[in-house]
């Protein structure tokens, strides 16, 4: 399992380098779902939806956990740009560090990797926005740390499994913005 959890980190900071890099964007929270009891374990990705600053912000997040909860998966990735994902929460404060923040959750224990960059702008991007050029910093790993509000009650929805229909779940998450991208079996 450590080998998928390697390989989505490594694709969740390509994919976040890009974003950057070409539209000058911060990645959108994401949860990946894993199965660790199936052949293959890894289920697909639910992306946030938009969502306003403050409350609208925090139930969002929460949103994340609840296909995961439906389909009972066993293990989350969740990954989020933390300075972006501070100020839509309205917290305290007049400066976030830029990093992206890859969050691998179990049910008992969770590990949180920390991938802090410093901000260069780059050349505009199609739409005018200027681009990132993200200055890569020494990453950090932590065992077990507390977590941002939201995120745990993204994790206490999953850890709450549902026995609700996955495909009205589903429909219901796509119908109020959020992305589902399922591995077809």
């Amino acid at each position: 399992m450590s080998e998928i959890v390697e390989a989505l980190t490594d694709s969740i900071l390509h994919a976040g380098e890009v974003l950057l890099r070409e539209h000058g964007a911060c990645p959108r929270p994401q949860v990946h779902i894993l199965a660790e009891d199936m052949d293959q374990p890894y289920v697909g990705f639910v992306t946030c939806r938009p969502f306003y600053r403050g409350t609208d912000a925090a139930n969002a997040l929460a949103g994340l956990g609840l296909l995961p909860s439906v389909l009972m998966a066993t293990r989350l990735v969740v990954a989020w740009e933390d300075c972006d994902l501070r100020t839509a929460l309205e917290m305290p404060g007049e400066f976030f560090a830029t990093g992206l923040t890859i969050l691998d959750a179990r049910f008992q224990e969770h590990t949180l990797r920390w991938y802090p960059y410093d901000v260069e702008w780059g050349d505009p991007s199609p739409y005018g926005i200027p681009t990132v050029v993200p200055g890569w910093r020494t990453p950090a790993r932590y065992e077990n740390v507390p977590l941002l509000a939201p995120i745990e009650a993204l994790l206490d929805v999953w850890r709450t499994f549902r026995d609700d229909d996955i495909q009205q779940t589903a429909t219901e998450l796509q119908d109020a913005g959020y992305e589902l991208t399922m591995i077809k079996r």
